[in-house]
């Protein structure tokens, strides 16, 4: 019997440092897709219905809820939001799967190939062998996202998240060799980004051992924070889609109530309870107040699938209002830039560095607070 391993899927997803290769894989054309088309491509991919994927949580799951809304029975977004999921689903195909296949092969560019292959000179890993396993070669990411529609929104929603916060909005629309220089010009970048996609898809392969293997192979550490977290833009990914997201708002006692319900909610799978402490400091309707912690509660959630996710969950596991906490910081900086107090790259740059510290104080070794 053969197993996916954690040293199978980190030699596989070395890919993404490989900017040639990465290229090799993706279509030699651009030919761009509508929202509706991309859904239908990603469902065949993996091989699920692709009614499925059309579905509003599921979409909300892809790229988050303030980015779409339904219109008719049919999911509607703005132009760049339809430019970023076409992007990211090109990327995701590309590095998904075993890419072109050889003319002779009379395959089509971009097919799944079988989804592993023994490898004959890899060393079987640990955890395998205590299974009776042999370790395979990862040949593309068929065997895990086959028939896991929530698995690959996570893995999606990180690219999306990833392409939205990092990617020029001119180099969109500009091909896909262009992509993958966003995405792997800078090795920091594609680490960045390889230590998301191993701290998500390394959890399904072996989540016991998995963030003692990233922090053993360079992908858990400040570093990879600083590369991740720092130089992206915050309020164009986040706080723009809120504040058109509604013209009006409820008063703020309403609001607050169905924010700390969201926020319960969300800590509840970390250990978390319920946190009695206020969020909005005045009860009068403040729609830039409430769209600025709305987006603060969106981009938590959003890091949450990446390794700063795990800062996140020790953090909840003390006390969860260092959680709200943070939402009323980073909601903070949304508001003076809503407000024009500080200018996007002051508040993109109080945020990161906001997210940076709390990533330094929860993932560090000893107490945590």
């Amino acid at each position: 019997m053969s197993a996916v391993t954690l040293k199978s899927l980190h030699t596989y997803l070395l890919l993404l440092e490989n900017s040639s290769e990465l290229k090799r894989r993706l279509p030699n054309t651009s030919n761009p897709r509508t929202l509706q088309e991309g859904l239908s491509e990603m469902s065949r991919l993996i091989g699920v219905d692709e009614t499925s994927f059309k579905e509003a949580q599921t979409l909300a799951s892809l790229i988050g809820a303030p980015r779409f809304v339904m219109i008719g029975g049919e999911p509607s977004v703005t132009e760049h939001v339809a430019r970023v999921f076409e992007s990211s689903r090109v990327l995701l195909t590309g590095f998904g799967s075993a890419g072109a296949p050889d003319k002779a092969s009379g395959g089509s560019a971009g097919a799944l190939a079988p989804g592993w292959a023994p490898s004959p000179s890899s060393t079987s890993a640990e955890q395998s062998e205590t299974r009776g396993e042999r370790e395979v070669e990862l040949t593309d990411l068929k065997p895990l996202l086959t028939g896991q529609l929530a698995l690959t929104c996570r893995l999606f929603r990180a690219l999306f998240e990833h392409m939205l916060g990092f990617m020029a909005v001119t180099s969109v629309s500009q091909g896909s060799a262009a992509l993958v220089g966003e995405l792997t010009g800078g090795r920091d970048q594609s680490r960045s980004f390889l230590s998301t996609a191993m701290f998500i898809l390394g959890k399904e392969v072996d989540g016991e051992h998995l963030m003692a293997f990233m922090a053993q192979q360079g992908l858990f550490s400040m570093a990879v924070f600083e590369h991740m977290l720092q130089n992206r833009d915050y309020c164009d990914a986040f706080h723009t889609f809120r504040h058109l997201e509604r013209a009006f708002v409820g008063t703020a006692v309403a609001e607050e109530a169905q924010l700390r319900t969201r926020l319960d909610q969300f800590h509840a799978p970390f250990g978390g309870k319920p946190c009695a402490t206020r969020v909005f400091a005045a009860d009068e309707e403040d729609k830039a107040q409430i769209d600025a912690h709305l987006a603060a509660a969106d981009l938590l959630e959003a890091l949450a699938l990446t390794p700063w996710g795990f800062s996140l969950h020790r953090a909840v596991s003390v006390d969860s209002a260092y959680s709200f906490q943070s939402v009323v910081s980073i909601a903070r900086h949304f508001e003076r830039f809503a407000h024009g107090e500080a200018t996007k790259d002051q508040a993109n740059r109080q945020i990161s560095d906001h997210l940076l510290a709390f990533a330094r104080q929860f993932s560090a070794d000893g107490p945590s607070a």
